[in-house]
């Protein structure tokens, strides 16, 4: 018993060390989110204006789940989301961002700081849920689980959630940072354009296989030629 303990106290330690730049929330259960529709929850955003998460619709939305008073992570999160979209066109017209807090504490001061602190563009939204209840059930749906620690600090995994115009779950992208062509990839999915290794991964060995085979037999049949023109040229000068 006092093995358990002492191993379960090692761990925990070790989870909030690299939960301070990495996150060690567990990573949502993609078979159950992929292809659902976030719940219509009501949140207010950073002016104080209410507003139903469904009026979002008719654009790809990114959501980003943070906390005001984060330090680490979701600080990062927040500015390199900004320098990705700064290579990205369409933001406001094609598509929108939402970070949403998912700390119950927080409070309309807290998200008008944090949009205030991080000089956030049109197009990109701070929001708080109304109620804890539909917090969680929003939560519940991307599979956002975290753990609380003294202090009110989180562990938490850190990722962003792209939904389609119709608010369906169709796409994360996990870490603090995010390649360009990654993001751009992420986003053309949201839209409902599938990148080739998203929409044809099965296929891939077998076109493979087959441009391979065609390499093959080309080869073969130029070096034969090669071979025969030699064998006639050989002849002709014997």
């Amino acid at each position: 018993m006092r093995f358990f303990s002492l191993f379960f106290l090692c761990f925990l330690l070790v989870s909030i060390s690299v939960g301070k730049t990495a996150g060690t929330g567990i990573p949502p259960d993609e078979s159950k989110t992929i292809g659902k529709q976030v719940p219509n929850v009501i949140l207010i955003d950073s002016s104080g204006k209410g507003f139903k998460l469904h009026d979002l619709k008719g654009k790809p939305l990114i959501l980003s789940f943070i906390y005001t008073h984060c330090n680490s992570a979701c600080p990062i999160i927040t500015e390199n989301l900004k320098k990705t979209l700064n290579s990205t066109d369409g933001l406001g017209r094609d598509f929108l961002v939402l970070s949403i807090t998912f700390d119950p504490q927080d409070t309309l001061a807290d998200i008008k700081r944090f949009k205030l602190k991080h000089n956030l563009p049109q197009g990109w939204k701070v929001a708080l849920v109304k109620d804890k209840d539909q917090l969680f059930e929003l939560l519940d749906a991307v599979d956002f689980r975290f753990v609380t620690l003294p202090g009110k600090e989180f562990i938490h995994p850190n990722l962003l959630v792209f939904l389609d115009k119709d608010l369906t779950i169709r796409k994360y992208m996990y870490g603090v940072s995010f390649d360009r062509l990654e993001f751009a990839n992420a986003l053309r999915i949201a839209k409902g354009d599938l990148a080739l290794p998203d929409k044809f991964r099965g296929h891939l060995f077998l076109v493979g296989m087959i441009g391979f085979l065609g390499t093959l037999v080309f080869s073969v049949v130029k070096l034969t030629r090669i071979r025969i023109r030699k064998e006639e040229t050989s002849i002709k000068t014997s």
